[in-house]
Protein backbone atom coordinates (compact mmCIF):
# COMPACT_ATOMS: atom_id res chain seq x y z
CA UNK A 1 0.00 0.00 0.00
CA UNK A 2 1.44 3.47 -1.11
CA UNK A 3 1.38 6.04 1.99
CA UNK A 4 1.51 9.37 2.43
CA UNK A 5 3.51 10.15 5.60
CA UNK A 6 5.63 13.82 5.80
CA UNK A 7 8.65 15.05 7.75
CA UNK A 8 7.64 18.12 9.24
CA UNK A 9 10.42 20.15 7.87
CA UNK A 10 9.47 18.78 4.88
CA UNK A 11 6.19 17.78 4.51
CA UNK A 12 5.84 16.10 1.09
CA UNK A 13 9.15 13.69 1.69
CA UNK A 14 7.90 9.98 1.37
CA UNK A 15 8.78 7.69 3.75
CA UNK A 16 10.11 4.31 2.92
CA UNK A 17 10.04 1.00 5.49
CA UNK A 18 7.34 2.35 6.82
CA UNK A 19 3.52 0.38 6.70
CA UNK A 20 0.57 2.97 7.46
CA UNK A 21 -3.20 2.73 6.98
CA UNK A 22 -3.75 5.76 4.62
CA UNK A 23 -6.72 7.54 7.02
CA UNK A 24 -9.42 9.83 6.11
CA UNK A 25 -9.70 12.77 8.64
CA UNK A 26 -12.07 16.02 8.60
CA UNK A 27 -10.83 19.83 8.65
CA UNK A 28 -10.32 20.16 12.26
CA UNK A 29 -9.36 23.55 13.58
CA UNK A 30 -9.74 25.60 17.01
CA UNK A 31 -13.21 27.84 16.68
CA UNK A 32 -12.83 31.35 16.80
CA UNK A 33 -13.26 31.21 20.86
CA UNK A 34 -10.85 28.84 21.45
CA UNK A 35 -6.60 28.54 20.99
CA UNK A 36 -7.42 24.51 19.86
CA UNK A 37 -9.26 21.62 20.51
CA UNK A 38 -10.24 19.90 23.38
CA UNK A 39 -8.46 16.76 22.56
CA UNK A 40 -5.37 18.70 21.39
CA UNK A 41 -4.81 20.40 24.42
CA UNK A 42 -4.89 16.83 26.09
CA UNK A 43 -2.33 15.83 24.02
CA UNK A 44 0.29 18.98 24.85
CA UNK A 45 -1.10 20.75 22.09
CA UNK A 46 1.82 20.21 19.56
CA UNK A 47 0.09 21.49 16.89
CA UNK A 48 -2.94 23.57 15.95
CA UNK A 49 -4.44 25.75 12.75
CA UNK A 50 -5.87 28.95 11.45
CA UNK A 51 -6.52 30.92 8.52
CA UNK A 52 -4.70 28.36 6.27
CA UNK A 53 -1.98 28.03 8.66
CA UNK A 54 -0.60 25.24 10.32
CA UNK A 55 1.38 26.16 13.65
CA UNK A 56 3.37 23.12 15.56
CA UNK A 57 6.54 22.20 17.68
CA UNK A 58 8.96 20.41 16.11
CA UNK A 59 12.69 19.47 17.66
CA UNK A 60 16.04 21.43 16.97
CA UNK A 61 19.35 20.63 18.04
CA UNK A 62 20.79 17.27 18.55
CA UNK A 63 18.08 15.14 20.02
CA UNK A 64 20.90 13.09 22.24
CA UNK A 65 22.39 16.87 23.59
CA UNK A 66 18.86 17.73 24.01
CA UNK A 67 16.97 18.92 21.46
CA UNK A 68 14.07 21.35 22.36
CA UNK A 69 10.39 22.06 20.64
CA UNK A 70 10.56 25.06 18.66
CA UNK A 71 7.43 26.85 17.34
CA UNK A 72 6.84 26.53 13.27
CA UNK A 73 4.58 27.80 11.07
CA UNK A 74 3.68 26.31 7.14
CA UNK A 75 1.00 27.58 4.83
CA UNK A 76 -1.31 24.85 4.55
CA UNK A 77 -0.13 23.33 0.76
CA UNK A 78 3.50 24.45 1.22
CA UNK A 79 6.50 22.55 2.26
CA UNK A 80 9.09 25.05 3.91
CA UNK A 81 8.28 26.04 7.46
CA UNK A 82 9.17 28.91 9.27
CA UNK A 83 10.88 29.47 12.44
CA UNK A 84 8.87 31.83 14.79
CA UNK A 85 11.10 31.88 18.11
CA UNK A 86 13.70 30.07 19.91
CA UNK A 87 11.38 29.35 22.89
CA UNK A 88 10.73 25.49 23.90
CA UNK A 89 7.64 25.61 23.93
CA UNK A 90 4.63 23.66 24.81
CA UNK A 91 0.63 23.80 25.07
CA UNK A 92 0.36 25.81 21.72
CA UNK A 93 -2.57 27.87 20.98
CA UNK A 94 -3.80 30.42 18.22
CA UNK A 95 -6.61 32.97 18.25
CA UNK A 96 -6.43 36.10 15.87
CA UNK A 97 -3.03 37.27 15.81
CA UNK A 98 -1.53 35.41 18.42
CA UNK A 99 -0.02 32.30 19.32
CA UNK A 100 -0.07 31.84 23.28
CA UNK A 101 2.19 29.14 24.96
CA UNK A 102 3.72 27.40 27.95
CA UNK A 103 7.37 28.58 27.67
CA UNK A 104 9.64 25.98 29.31
CA UNK A 105 12.73 28.02 28.38
CA UNK A 106 11.54 30.17 31.06
CA UNK A 107 9.60 28.30 33.93
CA UNK A 108 7.06 27.00 32.00
CA UNK A 109 5.75 30.58 32.20
CA UNK A 110 2.73 31.70 30.12
CA UNK A 111 4.21 33.58 27.00
CA UNK A 112 2.49 35.25 23.86
CA UNK A 113 4.24 35.78 20.77
CA UNK A 114 2.26 37.51 17.34
CA UNK A 115 2.23 34.58 14.37
CA UNK A 116 5.00 36.36 12.60
CA UNK A 117 6.93 35.70 15.57
CA UNK A 118 6.99 39.45 17.13
CA UNK A 119 6.47 40.53 20.27
CA UNK A 120 7.06 38.35 22.43
CA UNK A 121 5.23 38.72 25.81
CA UNK A 122 5.12 36.89 29.20
CA UNK A 123 1.51 36.89 30.47
CA UNK A 124 1.74 35.31 33.85
CA UNK A 125 4.74 34.35 36.67
CA UNK A 126 2.65 30.92 37.36
CA UNK A 127 4.95 27.79 36.44
CA UNK A 128 1.75 26.66 33.65
CA UNK A 129 0.67 23.18 32.17
CA UNK A 130 -2.40 22.32 30.04
CA UNK A 131 -2.74 25.57 28.89
CA UNK A 132 -6.14 26.21 27.17
CA UNK A 133 -7.30 29.57 25.46
CA UNK A 134 -11.27 29.91 26.14
CA UNK A 135 -12.56 33.45 25.38
CA UNK A 136 -10.86 35.78 26.97
CA UNK A 137 -9.17 33.46 29.39
CA UNK A 138 -6.10 31.23 29.66
CA UNK A 139 -6.86 28.16 31.88
CA UNK A 140 -3.86 26.17 32.62
CA UNK A 141 -3.13 23.88 35.82
CA UNK A 142 -0.56 25.60 38.14
CA UNK A 143 2.62 22.95 37.69
CA UNK A 144 4.79 23.04 41.09
CA UNK A 145 6.00 19.62 40.46
CA UNK A 146 5.07 18.16 44.03
CA UNK A 147 2.36 15.70 45.68
CA UNK A 148 -0.35 16.66 47.84
CA UNK A 149 -3.99 18.05 47.55
CA UNK A 150 -2.72 21.80 47.99
CA UNK A 151 -0.21 21.59 44.50
CA UNK A 152 -1.14 21.83 40.79
CA UNK A 153 -4.28 23.30 41.23
CA UNK A 154 -6.16 25.05 38.11
CA UNK A 155 -6.59 28.98 37.73
CA UNK A 156 -7.08 30.96 34.82
CA UNK A 157 -5.84 34.24 33.82
CA UNK A 158 -7.00 37.30 31.30
CA UNK A 159 -5.26 37.28 28.27
CA UNK A 160 -3.26 40.73 29.33
CA UNK A 161 -2.24 38.79 32.48
CA UNK A 162 -3.91 41.44 34.40
CA UNK A 163 -6.50 39.22 35.99
CA UNK A 164 -5.63 35.71 37.94
CA UNK A 165 -8.33 33.24 39.51
CA UNK A 166 -8.18 29.92 41.25
CA UNK A 167 -10.44 27.70 40.19
CA UNK A 168 -9.76 24.62 42.34
CA UNK A 169 -8.18 23.32 45.09
CA UNK A 170 -7.70 19.68 43.25
CA UNK A 171 -4.37 17.77 42.43
CA UNK A 172 -5.08 18.55 39.02
CA UNK A 173 -3.97 16.35 35.44
CA UNK A 174 -4.75 16.56 32.04
CA UNK A 175 -6.82 19.33 32.14
CA UNK A 176 -8.71 20.61 28.26
CA UNK A 177 -11.58 22.61 28.06
CA UNK A 178 -15.18 22.12 26.19
CA UNK A 179 -17.89 25.08 26.13
CA UNK A 180 -18.01 26.26 29.15
CA UNK A 181 -16.65 23.18 31.01
CA UNK A 182 -13.15 22.95 32.14
CA UNK A 183 -12.42 18.75 32.48
CA UNK A 184 -9.30 17.18 33.96
CA UNK A 185 -7.92 14.32 35.87
CA UNK A 186 -8.50 14.53 40.30
CA UNK A 187 -5.05 12.88 41.74
CA UNK A 188 -6.37 13.89 45.10
CA UNK A 189 -9.18 11.86 44.38
CA UNK A 190 -7.79 8.60 43.12
CA UNK A 191 -6.76 10.22 39.67
CA UNK A 192 -10.58 10.18 38.65
CA UNK A 193 -12.25 12.07 35.72
CA UNK A 194 -13.60 15.51 37.32
CA UNK A 195 -15.48 18.60 35.62
CA UNK A 196 -16.08 22.26 37.03
CA UNK A 197 -17.40 25.34 35.56
CA UNK A 198 -15.14 28.07 33.77
CA UNK A 199 -15.99 30.10 36.90
CA UNK A 200 -15.49 27.66 39.55
CA UNK A 201 -18.69 26.17 40.38
CA UNK A 202 -20.54 22.76 39.97
CA UNK A 203 -17.08 20.96 39.76
CA UNK A 204 -18.56 17.02 39.81
CA UNK A 205 -17.10 13.77 39.43
CA UNK A 206 -17.83 12.43 36.53
CA UNK A 207 -16.64 8.40 36.90
CA UNK A 208 -15.20 6.26 39.49
CA UNK A 209 -12.45 4.67 37.33
CA UNK A 210 -9.06 5.58 37.41
CA UNK A 211 -7.40 7.06 35.32
CA UNK A 212 -4.77 7.21 32.88
CA UNK A 213 -5.26 9.30 29.66
CA UNK A 214 -8.41 11.14 28.21
CA UNK A 215 -10.04 13.45 25.47
CA UNK A 216 -13.09 15.06 25.36
CA UNK A 217 -14.87 14.97 22.52
CA UNK A 218 -17.66 16.84 20.21
CA UNK A 219 -20.20 14.23 20.53
CA UNK A 220 -20.52 14.71 23.99
CA UNK A 221 -18.56 12.29 25.26
CA UNK A 222 -14.69 11.27 27.38
CA UNK A 223 -12.70 8.64 25.90
CA UNK A 224 -10.05 7.30 27.92
CA UNK A 225 -7.46 4.77 29.11
CA UNK A 226 -9.44 2.94 32.03
CA UNK A 227 -6.30 1.86 34.56
CA UNK A 228 -8.98 0.44 36.66
CA UNK A 229 -9.72 -2.23 34.19
CA UNK A 230 -6.44 -2.83 32.88
CA UNK A 231 -6.02 0.75 30.72
CA UNK A 232 -9.00 -0.81 28.25
CA UNK A 233 -10.23 1.94 26.64
CA UNK A 234 -13.46 3.01 27.26
CA UNK A 235 -15.75 6.08 26.76
CA UNK A 236 -18.54 7.76 28.59
CA UNK A 237 -20.97 10.46 28.68
CA UNK A 238 -20.24 14.25 30.33
CA UNK A 239 -22.94 13.88 32.28
CA UNK A 240 -21.79 10.82 33.57
CA UNK A 241 -24.26 8.23 31.24
CA UNK A 242 -23.44 5.67 28.63
CA UNK A 243 -20.36 4.14 30.22
CA UNK A 244 -19.12 1.36 27.98
CA UNK A 245 -15.61 -0.12 26.96
CA UNK A 246 -14.59 0.50 23.28
CA UNK A 247 -12.07 -1.98 23.14
CA UNK A 248 -9.52 -4.77 24.93
CA UNK A 249 -6.58 -2.75 23.90
CA UNK A 250 -4.22 -1.41 26.62
CA UNK A 251 -4.57 2.59 25.32
CA UNK A 252 -2.63 5.45 26.34
CA UNK A 253 -2.75 8.71 24.32
CA UNK A 254 -6.11 9.00 22.38
CA UNK A 255 -7.65 11.95 20.41
CA UNK A 256 -10.83 11.88 18.78
CA UNK A 257 -12.48 13.44 15.14
CA UNK A 258 -15.58 12.85 14.09
CA UNK A 259 -16.14 9.33 14.06
CA UNK A 260 -12.80 8.02 14.74
CA UNK A 261 -10.80 7.73 18.02
CA UNK A 262 -7.24 7.02 17.35
CA UNK A 263 -5.10 5.61 20.46
CA UNK A 264 -1.48 4.59 21.45
CA UNK A 265 -1.81 0.61 21.92
CA UNK A 266 0.03 -0.83 24.68
CA UNK A 267 -0.73 -4.04 23.50
CA UNK A 268 0.84 -4.32 20.20
CA UNK A 269 4.15 -1.89 20.43
CA UNK A 270 2.72 0.88 21.09
CA UNK A 271 1.82 1.72 17.67
CA UNK A 272 -1.43 3.79 16.65
CA UNK A 273 -4.65 2.64 16.29
CA UNK A 274 -8.25 3.78 15.18
CA UNK A 275 -11.41 2.90 16.58
CA UNK A 276 -15.12 4.01 15.28
CA UNK A 277 -16.63 5.84 18.76
CA UNK A 278 -19.33 2.91 18.41
CA UNK A 279 -16.22 0.07 19.41
CA UNK A 280 -16.09 -1.10 15.34
CA UNK A 281 -13.75 -0.79 13.11
CA UNK A 282 -10.66 -1.37 14.53
CA UNK A 283 -7.88 -1.07 12.50
CA UNK A 284 -4.04 -0.06 12.61
CA UNK A 285 -2.63 2.98 11.46
CA UNK A 286 1.21 3.05 11.73
CA UNK A 287 3.94 1.22 13.90
CA UNK A 288 6.86 3.44 14.39
CA UNK A 289 8.67 0.69 16.46
CA UNK A 290 9.35 3.74 19.12
CA UNK A 291 7.16 4.47 22.21
CA UNK A 292 4.14 6.46 22.06
CA UNK A 293 3.31 9.87 21.66
CA UNK A 294 0.58 12.48 21.79
CA UNK A 295 -1.93 12.23 18.92
CA UNK A 296 -2.79 16.15 17.63
CA UNK A 297 -5.43 16.22 14.56
CA UNK A 298 -4.99 19.03 12.64
CA UNK A 299 -6.57 20.04 8.70
CA UNK A 300 -6.70 17.07 6.95
CA UNK A 301 -4.09 14.81 8.44
CA UNK A 302 -2.53 13.42 11.98
CA UNK A 303 0.75 14.93 13.71
CA UNK A 304 2.02 11.84 15.46
CA UNK A 305 5.85 11.03 16.41
CA UNK A 306 6.47 14.54 14.79
CA UNK A 307 5.63 13.68 11.97
CA UNK A 308 2.51 14.45 9.60
CA UNK A 309 0.54 11.55 8.20
CA UNK A 310 -1.51 12.92 5.94
CA UNK A 311 -4.41 12.56 4.05
CA UNK A 312 -5.00 11.46 0.02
Amino acid sequence: MKMDISLSKDLFIILAGLVCLIITSPVYAASPSVGNTPANISNNGLAAAQDGYIYFLDPVGDIYAGSSEKIFKIKEGESTPVLLGDDEAWNLNVAGDWLYYSNWSDNHRIYKIRTDGAEKTMIGNDPANNVALTGNWLVYVKWTNTTGAADNNIYKVSLDGQTKIQLNRDQSENLTVADDWIYYINASDGYKPYKIRLDGTERTKIADDQILFMAVADDGYIYYSNYSDGRKLYRINTDSQGRSKLSDDRAGFINVAAEYVYYTNASDSDSLYRIKADGSGRKQICDFGTGPTPINVITNQLYYNRLFIKVN
